[in-house]
């Protein structure tokens, strides 16, 4: 994309997709222009760039289902215990960052939000970390998609350059947290780690999806007819003349405002209709196969963007948990990891952890809960107040909640429930 695409973000960039592309000269502005700001030449000859194909409602939907659900479950910076367990690290600066605002304007759910929408659909999402002086991170921020270039150096470790009011160069990755989405060394240098969006590793689909839309669009801005011929018996005196009746036809038929009005046709001419119809190409298959090709392509499951054609009631639950613990959990991880790298020292990463909650995703129906709760609670593995948590109550007053049971029924493995137990024996009579 040359000097401006690398001033703009070119090369290994958040917001350069040129993989496979042509470029194109002055004679040709508008593509010159797609080629700067981004968009990869298809074979169908359609540009496909990231605002194409969010026009897509099956791109726009798989996308959005992935960045709402990660951005609605909570986040919490997690203390390790000695005993293996762990705690809620509230007095951590990082901990009010995450769970309430990460920046005085900005709330944690539309900062993570926009950090995977940018991942998912650029392939990289970047935030800014400001440090204090004291060596906190007092503030995270995105990043606009095309601001910032990486680098690589001789062992892999990543620099950024920042551009925009102020230009930024050589922020380490102790200043930007990178989530890559699909992350590998493809895109980037030196064992080096970048992530690829599924807009450029699906541009072919994706453009028949954008072919497919315009297609409809043009057919109901005809009115909904198909292509015509007009047939006569004489021939038109020229070439004008025929572009007069071909412009007054077109103007005063074509359109969905101008649909079955009546047509008159002068000189003996016959309309005569010699396309297929929507129904001959199967547009309404085609859309929704297509649908559910954008679904695969982000790894989303088709009834999560709408499709229920082969959803059931017994497996719909299932699905929705394969969704949780495949893609969305992957890509957690990655947010997860990013935000431990950049806001917490070598040191503390042995000491807190970063984690999204993603259990809320996974629970089922009232009934199934209770039912699962019950098994915890009477085997004595689950205490009222973590049930109470888990369904965001309040504990019991006084400590009543924190109590287990035991079955009755229930003894150690290799104990002989026949023998009495020792300590239940009362004590034999002081002879003195």
């Amino acid at each position: 994309m040359g000097w401006l695409g690398d001033f703009l973000g070119g090369g290994a960039s958040y917001g350069a997709m040129t993989t496979g592309t042509e470029t194109s000269g002055t004679a040709d502005p508008a593509g010159w222009l797609t080629d700067l700001f981004g968009g990869m030449i298809t074979e169908t000859g359609i540009r496909v760039s990231v605002t194409d194909a969010l026009t897509v409602p099956g791109v726009a939907a798989s996308v959005q289902v992935q960045a709402d659900d990660l951005a609605k479950v909570p986040v919490y910076l997690h203390r390790r215990l000695p005993n293996g367990g762990s705690e809620r690290a509230t007095d951590h600066p990082l901990y009010a960052l995450l769970v309430g605002w990460p920046a005085p304007w900005l709330s944690s759910f539309n900062w993570r939000r926009t950090l995977i929408h940018n991942a998912i659909t650029r392939g990289n999402g970047f935030s800014r970390a400001r440090w204090s002086a004291e060596g906190i991170v007092e503030r995270i921020t995105n990043i606009q998609p095309g601001r910032i270039t990486t680098r690589w150096t001789d062992d892999g470790e990543p620099y950024f350059d920042l551009s925009g009011h102020t230009y930024e160069r050589g922020l380490s990755w102790r200043d930007i947290i990178h989530v890559p989405y699909r992350a590998s060394s493809d895109k980037a240098e030196n064992g080096g780690v970048f992530g690829i969006s599924p807009i450029e590793q699906h541009k072919e689909m994706i453009a028949l999806c954008i072919a497919t839309e315009r297609f409809a669009a043009k057919f109901f801005k005809n009115g909904a007819r198909p292509s015509a011929v007009i047939e006569m018996d004489g021939k038109l005196p020229n070439d004008q003349v025929a572009a007069r009746i071909r412009a007054s036809l077109e103007r005063t038929y074509a359109g969905v405002d101008n649909a079955f009005k009546i047509a008159i046709l002068e000189l003996g001419m016959k309309l005569k209709e010699f396309s297929f119809s929507n129904a001959d190409s199967q547009l309404i298959e085609i859309r929704k196969e297509q649908a559910v090709q954008c679904a695969q392509a982000f790894g989303v499951p088709p009834h999560k963007i709408g499709i229920l054609d082969r959803a059931t009631f017994s497996n719909i639950e299932h699905q929705a948990i394969e969704y949780v613990t495949g893609p969305l959990s992957a890509l957690a991880e990655a947010m997860e990891s990013a935000i431990e790298t950049t806001s917490l020292s070598v040191a503390e990463r042995g000491r807190y952890f970063v984690e999204v909650d993603l259990d809320g995703l996974k629970r089922g129906d009232i009934l199934t809960r209770y039912r699962a709760y019950a098994i915890g609670r009477q085997w004595g593995w689950l205490s009222a107040d973590e049930i109470r948590e888990w369904e965001r109550q309040n504990p019991l007053p006084d400590g009543q909640g924190k109590e287990f049971l035991k079955p009755l029924n229930m003894i150690p493995a290799g104990q002989d429930p026949t023998k009495d137990d020792p300590a239940d024996k009362p004590a034999a009579p002081n002879k003195d």
